[in-house]
């Protein structure tokens, strides 16, 4: 039988009987202290240590109703006793220390997932940052293609006052112009009444600027500024 139902039955047992003529102080007490033991698990907590105060409990019991010595029982019940009572301060402090224990493991699970939030937080923050910086490059990068799209599209005059010093090709490598220098032998030749040498303008001369003009026409004013430049 199990010691832990061997004590019960003969608790009850004693409880039934009234203990008979003998109900020594120690033997209460002791009997108290065991159930304040098992209210508090201190089986399952201090296997040993429980195991020995109740040895002593049923060796006081055993010499009470089986030889009558309440002497000697007396002195097991107060061993029995002391024991518990030692025991019982070693559980509550067992208790307080696993309170302490889940309160700071509480703190810590707290501290990680603040750690988590906070690192979440930062992350998206960062992906935030990312996310608007490369906004602002493909809006960069658009303007960018605007401008030069503005800049491709500068306004193609259909006529050209002379500014003193200029040439032909100068003229002609103008953006506004042509933006090739190799173009020049079309203004000559739209110009022939008043230009004799394309090196020697003179200020203030309004040229015409040919704009319909051929890819044929194009390759044959590159190939006379090729000639003349040789």
């Amino acid at each position: 039988m199990p010691v832990i139902l061997r004590l019960i039955l003969l608790i009850l047992l004693a409880v039934l009987a009234g203990c008979g003529s003998h109900d020594p102080v120690w033997h209460m007490k002791a009997q108290l202290t065991l159930l304040q033991l098992q209210g508090e698990d201190a089986e399952k907590s201090h296997p040993d240590d429980y195991a020995s105060i109740t040895r002593a409990f049923l060796q006081g019991q055993l010499l009470l109703t089986e030889e009558d010595d309440e002497e000697l029982a007396d002195e097991q019940f107060k061993l029995a006793y002391q024991k518990g009572v030692v025991l019982k301060q070693e559980v509550q402090q067992l208790k307080v220390w696993q309170q302490e224990e889940a309160r700071q493991k509480k703190i810590e699970e707290r501290a990680v997932r603040e750690e988590e939030e906070r690192s979440r937080l930062e992350a998206e923050r960062k992906r935030q940052e990312e996310l608007q910086e490369m906004q602002k490059s493909v809006q960069k990068k658009k303007k960018n293609s605007e401008d030069n799209e503005q800049n491709n599209h500068v306004a193609q005059p259909l006529s050209y006052t002379v500014r003193r010093g200029e040439t032909l090709p100068q003229i002609a490598a103008k953006p506004e112009i042509y933006n090739d220098v190799a173009l020049w032998p079309l203004i000559y030749r739209a110009n022939r009444d008043q230009i004799r040498d394309p090196y020697q303008l003179w200020p203030g001369q309004t040229l015409k600027v040919p704009r319909n003009f051929t890819r044929e026409e194009a390759l044959e004013a590159r190939r006379q500024a090729h000639r003349r430049a040789s």
